[in-house]
C-alpha cells in the first residue's frame, strides 16, 4: 500500500488531541476521539496491505504479525520498561501492585479488558495508573489477531461478499455501541465489540476504495471531514456517551478526509511538521499518559504538564529514531528472531511485573513509618465512623437509622447532635472521645450535606435523611444542641445560613465546623512521596485551595447569625502548612480527606481546649 502523508498528518491531530485532552487544556474536552481516529485509520491501513498481499497470492499469517510485532513491541517494551523503574521508585506497594496487574494485561494484549474490570476511563483514581493509555492498544491487538484469520475464512467461505458480510458486522457493532454507550458505558468504552466498527470503517474504505472526481468534490470531502473531527474535539467532553452515536462524528469525519486524498486538506496535512508529528505519534503516544500521571503526582500546575509534555515529544523522537525505525526493517532481525525476541522480552517483562504482585508491592522498599503509612492508605474504618448503623452510607437506607443508638438522650449528660456528611461522621469518634461528659449524638449520611434546604441534585436518601433529622429528631425530642460539620461547598453557604436561622428561631445552639483541609491525591500515598524524595512540602503543594474560600464564607455567615464557628483549617494549618500526622506513625486523614480515628481524637482534643460544648448549666 503506498504512503500517503496526508494519513500521518490525519494521526498528527488525532494524538495531539488526546495529549491536549489528558494535559487538560479547557477547550479540549472531547480530545480523547483522537483514540476513535487512530482506529479508523489501523483498520484502512491495515485491510488494505492484507488486501494487497491476498491479490499477490504472498500473504501469510506470520508475515503479517512480524510486521505488527515490529511495529509495536520496541517502542512499547521500552516505554514499559522506564514506567516500571519509574513506578518502582513513585509508587506506593498497593500502587505498584497494581501498575504490574496492568503492565501484565498489557503484556497479554487485554489491558482494555483489565481496565474495564477495575475502573472507568474518566475516574478520578486513574490519575495514579501509568498504563491506562495502553486500553486502545489492547483492541488494536485483538483486531490484529482476529482480521486477518477472517481475512482468509472469508476468501474461501464467501469469497466476493466479504465486504457485504463487514458491512452487516459493522452495523452490529454500531448498535451495539449506542446501547451500551448508555446502558454500559465502560464495557461500552472498553470491550472490543462496541469498538469494532469504529476499525471496520477503515476497513470497508480500504476495500471498497470509493473515488471522487479531482477537485471541489474531493476539497469539500476533505473540508468537512477535518471539521467533524474538530468539532468532535471542541463540542463534546467526558460526560457525552461513548462510543454511541456521537462517535459517528469523527469516524465519519476521518473517512471523509481519507476520501478527499488530493484535496485541499489532504495537502495541508501533508506539511512537514504535521508529518513529522505523526511519524512519532506512536512514541508520543505510548510516553504522554505515564510522563502526566507521574508529573501530576510530584507537581501539577500547567507549567509543570508542559514541561511533561515536552519531554514526551523529546523521548518520542529519540524513539523514533533509535527504536522504531531499526526495528521495521528486516535487516537488524529475521522473522524467526523477532517472534523470539517479542516472546522473550514479554517473559522478562511479565516475571518482573508477577514477582511485584507476588511480593505485594515490595513494601520492604519503605522505611519503616512508610510501611506503617502505607497500611494506612485507603483503609476506611468503618467502625469509627459507625457505619451501617449512625452513618448511612451507599450500602443503607435512612429506614434503618437506629435512633435510639445514633441519637438517644442521656439524663445525665448535655445532648449535642452531630450532622454532616461522611466528613461529619469521620470526627464522630473524636468527640465523643475528647468529651466523655457530653452524649455526642450522630446523623449523618455520605455524600449529604444535611443543611436544611436540599438542592434539585440531592440524592433521595439526602433529602430523607434531612428530614428525619429536621422534622422528626431535632423537632419531636430536640437535643441540647447541633454540631454542623461536613465537606462544605460554596453552594452550601446559602443552605448553611437557611439553617442557622431556622435553629435560631428555635432557640437551638448551633455549632458550625468548617471544612477539612484536602489533597488532589490521598495523604498517605504523598507522605510516603514526600519521605522516599526528601520533599516535606509536596503534601502541601497538592493540597486543595478550594476550601479556604468556604471556610471564609462561612466564618461570615457565623458571625452575621451569632454562632460560634471553628475553622478546622486554621486549628490544623499554621502558615499555609497543615499537620499531616496524627501520630508518628498515623496519618491525619486515610484518603484526600476523610480523618482516621486518631486524627478525630487529635482534633477532638483542640476542640476540647477551645471548651467548645456549653453544659446545661451554662
Amino acid at each position: 500500500m503506498r504512503y500517503r502523508a496526508d494519513i500521518d498528518g490525519l494521526r498528527a491531530l488525532a494524538v495531539l488531541a488526546v495529549v491536549g485532552f489528558h494535559a487538560g487544556v479547557p477547550f479540549m474536552g472531547g480530545g480523547f476521539a483522537g483514540v476513535d481516529v487512530f482506529f479508523v485509520l489501523s483498520g484502512y491501513l491495515i485491510a488494505g496491505i492484507v488486501a494487497e498481499r491476498q491479490k499477490s497470492g504472498d500473504f501469510s499469517l506470520s508475515w503479517f504479525w512480524e510486521r505488527r510485532i515490529r511495529r509495536i513491541f520496541p517502542a512499547l517494551m521500552t516505554v514499559l520498561a522506564a514506567v516500571s523503574v519509574m513506578a518502582w521508585v513513585l509508587l506506593t506497594p498497593r500502587d505498584l501492585t497494581d501498575y504490574s496487574r496492568s503492565m501484565i494485561a498489557a503484556l497479554a494484549s487485554v489491558s482494555n479488558l483489565f481496565f474495564w474490570t477495575h475502573s472507568g476511563y474518566f475516574a478520578a483514581e486513574d490519575l495514579t495508573r501509568p498504563l491506562l493509555h495502553t486500553w486502545s492498544l489492547g483492541v488494536e491487538e485483538q483486531f490484529y489477531l482476529v482480521f486477518p484469520v477472517f481475512m482468509l475464512l472469508a476468501a474461501r467461505l464467501f469469497p466476493g461478499r466479504v465486504r457485504t458480510v463487514l458491512g452487516a458486522l459493522a452495523l452490529l457493532s454500531l448498535g451495539l455501541g449506542v446501547w451500551m454507550a448508555k446502558a454500559q458505558p465502560d464495557a461500552a468504552f472498553y470491550l472490543p465489540f462496541p469498538r469494532a466498527w469504529e476499525l471496520l470503517t477503515g476497513v470497508l474504505l480500504a476495500l471498497w476504495r470509493p473515488s471522487l472526481p479531482q477537485g471541489r468534490w474531493r476539497h469539500a470531502a476533505g473540508l468537512v471531514g477535518v471539521a467533524m473531527v474538530v468539532a468532535t474535539v471542541l463540542l463534546f467532553d467526558k460526560t457525552t456517551p461513548w462510543p454511541g452515536f456521537a462517535a459517528l462524528l469523527p469516524v465519519l469525519g476521518t473517512a471523509l478526509v481519507l476520501v478527499g486524498e488530493g484535496g485541499i486538506v489532504g495537502r495541508l496535512l501533508s506539511v512537514r511538521p504535521l508529518v513529522w508529528t505523526g511519524l512519532v505519534s506512536y512514541s508520543l503516544y505510548l510516553w504522554h499518559w505515564p510522563l502526566l500521571t507521574f508529573q501530576h503526582l510530584l507537581a501539577p500546575g500547567p507549567w509543570p504538564t508542559a514541561a511533561a509534555v515536552l519531554l514526551a515529544v523529546a523521548l518520542s523522537a529519540l524513539s523514533l529514531r533509535f527504536i522504531e525505525r531499526p526495528f521495521r526493517g528486516d535487516r537488524l532481525l529475521t522473522r524467526k528472531q523477532v517472534f523470539v525476541a517479542g516472546a522473550a522480552s514479554i517473559l522478562l517483562l511479565g516475571a518482573l511485573a508477577g514477582a511485584a504482585v507476588a511480593g505485594k508491592g515490595f513494601p520492604q522498599r519503605l522505611d519503616a513509618r512508610a510501611q506503617a503509612m502505607n497500611s494506612r492508605l485507603n483503609r476506611s474504618p468503618d467502625a469509627a465512623y459507625r457505619d451501617g448503623t449512625c452513618f448511612v452510607s451507599a450500602a443503607y437506607d435512612v429506614k434503618d437509622y437506629p435512633r435510639a443508638v445514633c441519637a438517644g438522650h442521656d439524663p445525665k449528660r448535655p445532648d449535642w447532635l452531630l450532622v454532616g456528611d461522611s466528613h461529619a461522621a469521620s470526627l464522630w469518634s473524636g468527640l465523643a472521645a475528647a468529651n466523655p461528659d457530653i452524649n455526642v449524638m450522630q446523623a449523618t449520611a455520605s455524600g449529604c450535606s444535611l443543611a436544611l434546604l436540599t438542592g434539585e441534585e440531592e440524592r433521595d436518601a439526602c433529602r430523607r435523611m434531612t428530614a428525619l433529622i429536621y422534622q422528626d429528631l431535632i423537632v419531636n425530642d430536640p437535643p441540647d444542641g447541633i454540631v454542623l460539620a461536613g465537606r462544605w461547598r460554596e453552594d452550601d453557604l446559602p443552605r448553611v445560613a437557611a439553617t442557622l436561622d431556622w435553629a435560631k428561631a428555635r432557640n437551638l445552639p448551633v455549632i458550625l465546623l468548617g471544612p477539612l483541609p484536602q489533597y488532589e491525591v490521598d495523604l498517605p500515598r504523598l507522605m510516603i512521596l514526600s519521605w522516599r524524595l526528601g520533599d516535606p512540602a509536596l503534601p502541601d503543594r497538592r493540597r486543595l485551595r478550594w476550601p479556604e474560600g468556604v471556610d471564609k464564607g462561612l466564618a461570615a455567615i457565623a458571625k452575621e447569625k451569632g454562632v460560634p464557628y471553628v475553622s478546622l483549617l486554621d486549628l490544623l494549618c499554621t502558615d499555609g502548612v497543615c499537620t499531616t500526622l496524627a501520630t508518628p506513625t498515623a496519618p491525619l486523614q486515610w484518603d484526600y480527606g476523610h480523618l482516621t480515628p486518631e486524627g478525630a481524637r487529635l482534633i477532638g482534643g483542640r476542640l476540647r481546649s477551645r471548651g467548645l460544648f456549653p453544659n446545661r448549666a451554662q
